[in-house]
């Protein structure tokens, strides 16, 4: 039961707050699906330190990957994805949290196995909407020095224990970008876009599991 426990608060419906406005995502959007599974629930799942959700569920088992290193949150490494903040915490204050993490990936047709070093941002944080961005380097692929892979996953509750999901990426190109710019970034598309449909799926397919 990798997304933990149902949450009564998840039961009802889902109301935006004023002048709600979430950070805009990123240039292509890879998926775009409705979850049947819990805000709340999923937030958790996704964020707080007691789930294994990402790790094993996810990266593990279903991408693959090995030397699986997750660090802590650089700030409320234990409040953060409760259901509730305990009293005295303000949510407010996790907006721009980081959490770093490393990976090995699996070898490739086009690619030996190779080390990725990534880091979490959350970008919006409250029980209606939740924008996490993610910074991957990948400096052992070819022209992997060269550029900065940034996804996106924009979560918003959509009540009675639904929420839709939006994941997109960009392609940064520090220095400038190479002669293989284009399929560089067409390459990340592809990449990021069978990640994305993973992802769902995996949510999807412990959503109805329960502890």
């Amino acid at each position: 039961p990798f997304m933990g426990p149902a949450i009564k608060d998840d039961n009802g419906d889902a109301k935006a707050p004023p002048e709600f406005s979430p950070p805009d995502v990123l240039e292509f959007i890879g998926l775009e699906i409705d979850l049947p599974v819990g805000f709340l629930r999923l937030r958790w799942a996704l964020l707080n330190a007691e789930s294994q959700f990402l790790k094993d569920a996810f990266y593990a088992d279903i991408m693959k990957y090995d030397k699986i290193d997750i660090q802590q949150w650089s700030v409320h490494e234990n409040e953060i994805g409760l259901p509730k903040a305990p009293d005295g915490v303000d949510e407010g204050s996790f907006l721009n949290a980081t959490l770093e993490y490393s990976y090995l990936m699996p070898k490739s047709a086009f690619v030996k196995a190779n080390m990725c070093y990534g880091t979490f941002e959350l970008l919006h944080y409250d029980d209606y909407c939740l924008v996490i961005k993610e910074k991957t380097l990948t400096p052992e692929v070819p022209y992997g020095n060269t550029f900065i892979s940034w996804t996106q996953y924009s979560i918003v509750n959509t009540g009675k224990n639904t929420c839709r999901m939006v994941c997109s990426v960009e392609a940064e190109f520090p220095n400038g970008q190479p002669m293989v710019a284009r399929q560089i970034k067409s390459g990340m598309r592809a990449g990021t876009a069978e990640k994305f449909v993973l992802l769902g799926e995996t949510i999807c397919r412990y959503a109805d599991a329960f502890p």
